[in-house]
């Protein structure tokens, strides 16, 4: 049952705020639940301080990795008072759940309704780019206004994210030009200085690759009859597993080495597709598993490794 007295009931539910405030900081989740729970238990179902309790009780679970018990707290809030928090908190559940498109159909509805939440979002953008869809969190960032409303440490955080992303898509020079207005706008921040060092590293990397891979594809002799099947399955092995296309071009590379040094007659083409891909990903020193290569192409991995 509900208490009728209005003006103690709100001084109650700030005392026991501020003591979720304290709890927070020091990581007190635990102390949080039993609190709301204490609270929640003296307010009647129509009560205006549910919402912002039950919020309280979402973002602590969720702090202590009990998405499964946080959602259908997150959601019960959104559902009494919608807003930024409950929106943020709910989708935060679907997506540690799995439910990506849960978690980005309620991003969209909430940035629809909130405009002005700007951590909506970005984290409707952080969503996307999680996927790969580096266009569509890129559409998102283009409608994000970075000004004085926005904090200090977010507006870091847009620069980098934004850049990465333009560099993820082959637009160096752009992502150049943001991390530079970022830093001339945030003159001491590291993290924009270092990424902007990231950037240079990475970008020259990538036109030695290219320039590379170009002088490896027009080395490439022809090959026949199973020798060319081997090599199309080569293609098919990477093209199926998203490689970058120096790794492939390394791997036919080798075979054609092989069979300079040893004439074969492959009998199973995928096998040994794998098989050589295999081999460049382990000389260039990544961790690769043979069963998941073979199994993205429908070969055995026995066969892989008697190859």
């Amino acid at each position: 049952m509900g208490l009728t007295n209005g003006g103690d009931t709100a001084a109650r539910i700030e005392k026991a705020l501020r003591k979720c405030v304290e709890w927070s900081r020091s990581g007190q989740h635990r102390k949080i639940v039993a609190e709301v729970d204490r609270q929640l238990d003296r307010l009647d179902d129509t009560s205006p301080h549910r919402p912002g309790l039950l919020i309280w009780k979402a973002q602590a679970l969720l702090a202590m990795g009990l998405a499964e018990r946080a959602l259908p707290i997150a959601s019960q809030s959104w559902d009494l008072d919608p807003s930024p928090h409950a929106c943020h908190l709910n989708a935060n559940a679907l997506e540690t759940l799995g439910d990506l498109d849960g978690a980005e159909k309620l991003l969209r509805v909430g940035w629809r309704l909130f405009p002005d939440a700007v951590h909506l979002s970005v984290q409707l953008a952080v969503t996307l780019a999680d996927q790969g869809r580096h266009p569509e969190a890129l559409d998102i960032l283009d409608e994000v206004s970075i000004d004085s409303r926005v904090p200090s440490d977010l507006q870091v955080f847009l620069f980098g994210m934004r850049s990465n992303l333009l560099a993820s898509m082959g637009r160096w020079a752009e992502a150049d030009e943001v991390l530079r207005t970022g830093i001339n706008q945030h003159p001491a921040s590291e993290v924009l200085s270092q990424a902007h060092v990231a950037l240079t590293v990475a970008r020259k990397k990538t036109q030695a690759q290219k320039a590379l891979a170009t002088s490896w594809a027009q080395g490439l002799s022809d090959l026949e009859g199973s020798a060319r099947d081997v090599d199309e399955a080569v293609i098919r092995c990477g093209t199926v597993n998203e490689l970058p296309e120096i790794v492939v071009l390394a791997a036919r590379r080798l075979w054609r080495g092989y069979l300079d040094y040893r004439r074969v007659r492959p009998q199973a083409p995928d096998a040994w597709g794998v098989g050589l891909v295999n081999s460049v990903l382990e000389l260039d020193g990544e961790s690769t598993s043979i069963a998941s290569l073979a199994a993205s192409v429908a070969c055995s991995p026995s066969s892989v490794r008697n190859v």
